[in-house]
């Protein structure tokens, strides 16, 4: 594809925070903003309403065809499916654990305010002691 007056090499940012990239142009559908977005060896047609587009900046081919590549590979996740009576009783040890969580703290809360850790503060004359009253 040429890059003449009509055709551009684009980012376009779009409502949403949603972004494509790849050659821009208008469209004889309604006015609507027309994206060939490069995709292996072609391109991929998007047509965006000018309600939708937030903003449009101009770049490179390069930069352009960088944009539209994935960030991140998709990889697969399978998680193990948990019986129902093993899924409460590790719930169970966890309350169980956090009771006797709470329970030490409570412990060592009382043994912090029994023990009167400073030191009375120490009996000093004032400036009137010798005068009578």
């Amino acid at each position: 594809m040429t890059e003449n007056n009509n055709e551009r090499w684009a980012v376009v940012e779009l409502m949403g925070h949603a972004q494509t990239a790849g050659i821009i142009r208008t469209s004889d559908l309604g006015g609507l903003l027309r994206v060939d977005v490069p995709i292996d060896d072609g391109f991929r047609t998007e047509y965006y309403g000018e309600g939708a587009v937030y903003a449009i900046r101009i770049v490179s081919e390069e930069i352009a065809r960088a944009h539209v590549l994935p960030d991140r590979e998709i990889s697969s996740f399978n998680a193990p499916i948990v019986p129902r009576a093993q899924y409460e009783e590790a719930l169970r040890k966890s309350r169980d654990r956090i009771s006797d969580l709470a329970n030490q703290v409570h412990v060592l809360q009382n043994r912090l305010t029994q023990v009167n850790s400073l030191p009375a503060p120490p009996e000093e004359e004032g400036p009137f002691d010798d005068e009578p009253y």
